[in-house]
């Protein structure tokens, strides 16, 4: 069984740069996203994943972080994490 160093190579390199796209058109790279950084990182080890599991299209990509982000997205439009809902929520459950 032989491997083939150089195409492993290439596809990690255009793999890489799909993500990389992904992200940009998603928002989620570059200095002037409004994405915190740990946003951006969840979103390049997802996207990562999604890539080693098959989904190889830019379309694809979209639509999975789409997916896997949505709820997150509402609380980060308004300002809001969810530590900091959960901590509301157990206040107004008689928290202290």
């Amino acid at each position: 069984m032989s491997s083939n160093p150089a195409a492993i190579t290439q596809i990690e390199k255009a793999g890489f740069k799909l993500i990389r796209d992904v992200l940009r058109t998603a928002g989620l790279r570059g200095v002037e996203a409004e994405a915190s950084s740990d946003m951006k990182r969840d979103a390049l080890i997802f996207l990562t994943s999604e890539f080693r599991e098959g989904v190889r299209t830019k379309a694809s990509l979209l639509e999975a972080l789409t997916r896997r982000s949505r709820p997150s997205t509402v609380g980060a439009r308004f300002g809001r994490s969810s530590k900091e809902d959960a901590i509301d929520r157990w206040r107004d459950e008689g928290g202290r």
